[in-house]
């Protein structure tokens, strides 16, 4: 395993960059229930990236804001684009591996970080399906660093393409959830839909503006990538 780095240590850099971390983690929680393993605890700190090849120089494994040799602050040298990520659901200590057969797993509450849960917030405590709450926590992962922010990160401009899905992912009602073999494909879909050029545009968070130099020079460096036949998407 690499010496992993949170996702955002290098911001992203174009909505196709994200729209392939969504890709990865989607179909990573689909490679798990499709084995019957349920995460339990998808939060923002269990999502991590391969991402040291930004860097100019490894990155500290406690204090990544800095280089390994401690000289000074590591800078970013390199974009995902044209040096793809990979990206990885850490922390299975709440794992668990259930029987085949699709017999209805069930579960006391609250487990995991994320304690907007619906299930976890009924009196009484309930048992539930950790299945549809992973479906839960993968989508409020997306809604809150991507679509409406929280505490801790901004919402971010251009990401609306993803709203109704994660609504369906963070219906309150879990027997309205999709599955995410069902999430994978309407990602699909909806990459599918998306043109070139939103692709290429830059992530900005909702209060950040370019300026005419800075859309300037993004639009030339998309540019010449589009002429070197360097995808949108990048593909690790």
């Amino acid at each position: 395993m690499p010496l992993l780095v949170a996702t955002e240590r290098a911001p992203f850099e174009t909505i196709g960059e994200a729209v392939e971390f969504f890709r990865q983690i989607f179909e990573g929680l689909e490679f798990m229930h499709e084995n019957n393993i349920a995460h339990e605890d998808i939060k923002n700190d269990n999502i991590m990236a391969d991402a040291q090849h930004l860097f100019d120089a490894p990155l500290h494994p406690f204090k990544d804001f800095k280089r390994r040799d401690f000289v000074g602050p590591a800078s970013i040298v390199a974009s995902r684009t044209t040096k793809p990520v990979k990206y990885y659901l850490i922390d299975f200590d709440l794992s668990r591996e259930y029987p085949p057969g699709g017999r209805l797993r069930l579960e006391k509450p609250p487990f995991g970080g994320v304690k907007t849960v619906p299930e976890f917030l009924l009196p009484g405590d309930p048992l539930c399906d950790p299945f549809p709450v992973d479906v839960y926590c993968l989508g409020n992962y997306v809604k809150e660093n991507f679509l409406d922010g929280w505490m801790a990160a901004k919402a971010k401009q251009g990401f609306e393409f993803m709203r109704e899905l994660v609504d369906d992912m963070t219906n309150t009602d879990p027997l309205k959830r999709p599955t995410v073999r069902e999430v994978v494909p309407r990602l699909t879909t909806i990459i599918k839909g998306l043109s070139d050029r939103k692709l290429r545009s830059p992530v900005l968070l909702v209060d950040e503006h370019l300026t005419w130099s800075e859309r300037f020079a993004h639009r030339v460096k998309q540019y010449i990538r589009r002429a070197r036949g360097i995808p949108a998407i990048p593909r690790a």
